[in-house]
């Protein structure tokens, strides 16, 4: 599978809320920033997705832009509560997301 197809596959599997199914796509030492958390291993990350599951959502891909190791998708992330524009950067090391930076609004969230 290409980088694009493995950053769209997380999505699909993360609004699904499959924690275990992220973790053959993730890098033993990933890095993760978003507004909310950071963390710097793979074990850490699905830690806490397993100690507070994402819900099953709907999401919509609005944009995909790729070069050589990056993938950067904004999608709109649709939850009961509401929705919000999320955008993510995918980098990889060989075929691992080795770094996710997240970015989206936290007022939804207050």
């Amino acid at each position: 599978m290409d980088r694009r197809g493995i950053a769209l596959k997380f999505i699909d599997i993360f609004c699904a809320g499959d924690i275990q199914g992220l973790e053959p796509l993730l890098a033993k030492d990933l890095h993760f920033n978003g507004p909310l958390f950071q963390f710097r291993s793979r074990k850490d990350y699905l830690q806490v997705l397993s100690n507070n599951p994402p819900e099953k959502c709907s999401y919509h891909i609005l944009s995909v832009t790729e070069n050589t190791n990056r993938v950067s998708v904004y999608y709109r992330y649709e939850k009961t509560s509401g929705a919000i524009i999320i955008a993510q950067l995918f980098t990889f090391k060989g075929q691992y997301i080795s770094e996710i930076l997240l970015v989206f609004d936290t007022k939804k969230f207050r």
